[in-house]
């Protein structure tokens, strides 16, 4: 594996995991802007990772020529090989769709960033793959079609017809359309897990 992605191996941390999740929490329910809350996924990026099955590398902030640059790119390893995912980060206090039940302007605006992502890296195919000790970008197997991540707003704003509507665009565009909730509660069930697992690696057995 090359020295680019091992440097962005991520380490769990599973006594800290809990309290990492009750502050990004605290910045959601704040409003805090978007800088902040990626910057809180960057410190602690298991956050993120234990979003997915396999993921054991975040990449925050990795420039796509002078115009594009995903929140985060991630790689998940199933036994069926790399699979890249490009995520961008939305605002918790933001409008997702019009009074007529159509996809907001900010919404259309964050998955047009992965289109976007996605159409650099098709064209610059190579370059994307080839390792930084050869003057590439190191996304060593990445396709063009990566799956989309766009996080953004409040569950209390996904409405019936909203789901159904994020559910066409995975449908068609491998884009995945998730609130800051669902993020949250996922991050505590992983956080939850994790620490227990801990806590029973630590206890010392009782003397017989």
């Amino acid at each position: 594996m090359s020295e680019f992605i091992e440097n962005h191996a991520v380490v769990l941390d599973h006594k800290l995991f809990p309290t990492v999740v009750n502050e990004l929490e605290r910045l959601v329910d704040a409003g805090v802007p978007e800088s902040k809350l990626q910057a809180h996924l960057k410190a602690y990026p298991y956050i993120l990772s234990q979003q997915f099955s396999h993921c054991h590398h975040i990449f925050p902030k990795v420039r796509l020529g002078s115009k594009y640059e995903p929140d985060f790119l991630c790689l998940d390893i199933p036994s069926s090989g790399d699979e890249w995912l490009g995520v961008e980060l939305e605002p918790t206090r933001i409008k997702i769709v019009t009074k007529s039940g159509r996809k907001s302007a900010k919404l259309e605006h964050a998955l047009q960033q992965v289109r976007d992502w996605r159409s650099w890296i098709g064209e610059n195919l190579s370059y994307a793959r080839n390792e930084r000790s050869t003057n590439g970008l190191g996304l060593r197997n990445i396709q063009s079609r990566f799956t989309g991540y766009v996080i953004i707003g409040r569950r209390a704003d996904y409405t019936h017809g909203f789901n159904s509507l994020r559910t066409q665009v995975f449908r068609d565009e491998l884009i995945h359309i998730r609130s800051w909730d669902g993020i949250i509660e996922w991050a505590r069930k992983r956080a939850t897990f994790w620490s227990s697992h801990y806590e029973s690696l630590i206890q010392v057995p009782n003397a017989g």
